[in-house]
């Protein structure tokens, strides 16, 4: 490390002697100070022949400077870079406080030592890294230009002195002007006697530098707007897609609710029908027997239906005996029911940085079903097995069936997986409380399930079900819906 910041120093040395010229000339040895230091002004020969080829050099140092010095989260330009003391993995300051503050893990993403904010160590030496940067870039950028320099008409009125017409090729400190030779050496006129003077080129180097930092600078506050707008959009996007499910929801609901209403109408009427019947084959009978006295009395004599009376009193009698029903006894309540099946309580569960996801658990935030049980949900890597799996766990409340369904989400719809499982749950781990081999690790990775920041997302609908588990068929799931 020491032979490495003695070499930079070194290198600082000999580029302030080539690319630097700043000299103090008083008025009595103006002319003396110019000749010296006329050899260091604006080359005026071309460039070697090998220049392309050392522009290129010079890019490709500055492509693998990039490549090492990157945020090993969001894999960006390092911003504020701090290092773990013990894998002395990069970070941004933001991107590791945001990590060790989400709670998800408080360990380094790279060596999983445990960490705190307070024990990274700041990247000091990273404002030489970023100098080295700036002047690589600066050297290509007027390697590339150098022809095109050359062949510009170097005496357009913007470059030259407009006092002495001549070309400006200093640029006075003091004033904060360009200005040329005869202005820094005119010793009668004194207007510049005392100065500081660098050579113009030197000088436009510097500006183009620090503006070009400036301009750096706006753009990766640029790219992290872009960022966070890919973030919105992928939240709408997954708030749309739960917005689906529960619309295919309350449909189901209302489907279910209707049938339940002709249900319950059914019942109510087939009670009423099969009294009306009866009254019916009642009243039919009396009918028969009503006929059959009226037609034997127009046929008897008198003295018959004398005879005949008591028998025909015996008969309306037993008529008249069988009781009638009240019609309280009959009726039917007139109310019908609408019932509503448990709702399922939806959302999404996003597994962050999975690629630093390494044979550990992850957890969701709590979240309430319809009765007020306390649920979450356990992301678990398993890379020995090559699988992912994926628990449900009962926080708070009594012991229930649940129905429990997750899908990892896929760009591709068609490609979704679904897997769904009733289980009764009471707050003792049991093995059956999730699916151990939801997908294998090899498919996430494969078929494009990770996201381009690193992560998976996990549609999850549960609720309370029937003490008897149904069984479902695999195109009864939710992933129909």
């Amino acid at each position: 490390m020491a032979s490495s910041s003695s070499n930079r120093n070194e290198s600082r040395r000999h580029g302030a002697s080539a690319y630097t010229l700043s000299t103090t000339i008083p008025g009595t040895s103006a002319s003396s100070a110019l000749n010296c230091t006329s050899g260091s002004t604006i080359p005026t020969t071309p460039h070697d022949a090998s220049a392309p080829s050392s522009s290129s050099s010079r890019r490709h140092v500055l492509s693998h400077i990039n490549d090492i010095f990157k945020c090993t989260i969001c894999f960006g330009r390092l911003d504020d870079p701090h290092l773990c003391p013990q894998c002395s993995k990069l970070y941004c300051y933001e991107c590791i406080g945001e990590w060790l503050d989400s709670g998800i893990s408080q360990s380094c993403p790279n060596c999983k030592i445990t960490l705190q904010l307070d024990q990274l160590v700041k990247v000091r030496w990273f404002d030489d890294i970023q100098k080295l940067q700036q002047n690589l870039r600066t050297l290509s950028t007027s390697a590339d230009d150098s022809q095109l320099a050359i062949q510009t008409d170097s005496g357009t009125d913007n470059e030259r002195c407009p006092m002495h017409g001549k070309l400006v090729n200093f640029y006075c400190s003091s004033c904060k002007q360009c200005i040329c030779e005869v202005c820094a050496t005119d010793a009668e006129e004194g207007r510049h006697r005392d100065h500081t003077f660098k050579a113009l080129n030197v000088t436009y180097e510097q500006h183009v530098g620090m503006l070009n930092n400036e301009l750096e600078k706006v753009e990766h506050y640029r790219d992290k707007l872009a960022l966070l707008i890919n973030k919105i959009d992928r939240n709408v996007a997954l708030i749309g897609r739960v917005k689906h499910v529960k619309q295919k929801e309350l449909e189901a609901i209302v489907v279910s609710a209707l049938k339940s209403l002709d249900r319950q109408e059914e019942e109510k009427l087939a009670k009423l029908r099969a009294h009306q019947n009866g009254l019916l084959h009642e009243m039919d009978d009396i009918d028969l027997k009503l006929q059959k006295m009226r037609f034997e009395m127009t046929l008897c004599s008198k003295p018959e239906l004398i005879q005949m009376k008591s028998n025909i009193f015996s008969v309306c009698n037993a008529i008249r005996m069988n009781p009638i029903k009240d019609f309280k006894q009959i009726r039917a309540q007139t109310n019908l029911k609408i019932e509503i099946p448990h709702l399922f309580e939806t959302g999404i569960f996003v597994v962050h940085n999975f690629s630093t996801f390494d044979d550990d658990k992850v957890y969701s935030n709590d979240f309430s079903d319809c009765l007020g049980r306390t649920w979450r949900i356990m992301a678990w890597c398993v890379i020995s097995e090559d699988q992912f799996g994926i628990y449900l766990e009962l926080v708070n409340g009594s012991p229930c069936w649940i129905e429990c369904t997750f899908q990892l989400i896929h760009l591709d719809p068609e490609k979704t997986i679904s897997k769904t499982i009733r289980q009764y749950f009471d707050k003792t781990p049991q093995k059956g409380w999730g699916l151990r081999d939801f997908v294998t690790l090899t498919t996430i990775l494969e078929k494009n399930y990770v996201r381009d920041n690193d992560s998976l997302e996990l549609l999850y609908n549960i609720r309370p079900c029937s003490d008897e588990p149904l069984i479902l068929d695999a195109d009864e799931s939710l992933s129909e819906l």
